[in-house]
């Protein structure tokens, strides 16, 4: 290796460090850094108005396009649990177990389970709930106001709690 090759590949190398050591930041939900003696901390929240949550205490309009039965619960003033799940996903599979353990303790409440991959099933519910990727689940209280939201894995006490919650 010459002299000239080497401080042209150290600066290749540093630009290389550096430019991965750039690309890993950001990803948490809260940073530290230090500047000039001062620790600064800096949240990285989610857009406002982006997914699912940003439907939270919005009304449901039902369309032609949308499932019988979840238009019947509205008309009949019942509050609806929806989850949107794909059969073979772990996370999907332990919502639903959840869910199903529960159902028995709200018998008023109107439960719609949609495989994911058969939007035929649901209709234009995943376009009006702004469902991107399951498992998703809704609560949607008697008056047709979403009242609840998760996006991936919930538990089961978090779930019973929201559901007492949807009913009162």
């Amino acid at each position: 290796m010459s002299h000239k090759a080497g401080p042209a590949l150290i600066l290749g190398l540093l630009v290389l460090l550096l430019t991965v050591a750039l690309c890993g930041c950001g990803g948490d939900a809260e940073d530290t850094a230090t500047t000039a003696g001062r620790a600064t901390t800096t949240t990285v929240l989610p857009p406002k108005g982006s997914g699912t949550e940003a439907l939270l205490g919005t009304r449901v309009e039902p369309t032609e396009d949308t499932p019988a039965q979840f238009v019947e619960a509205l008309d009949q003033a019942k509050p609806v649990v929806m989850l949107f799940h794909v059969p073979a996903g772990v996370d999907d599979q332990k919502v639903l177990e959840n869910l199903t353990l529960l159902q028995s303790d709200f018998p008023d409440y109107v439960f719609l389970l949609y495989d994911y991959s058969e939007p035929d099933e649901y209709g234009d519910l995943s376009l009006l709930l702004a469902v991107d990727y399951p498992p998703a689940l809704i609560l949607v209280d008697a008056t047709g106001t979403v009242d609840g939201v998760w996006n991936g894995y919930v538990d089961e006490g978090s779930l019973n709690q929201s559901l007492v919650n949807l009913g009162a």
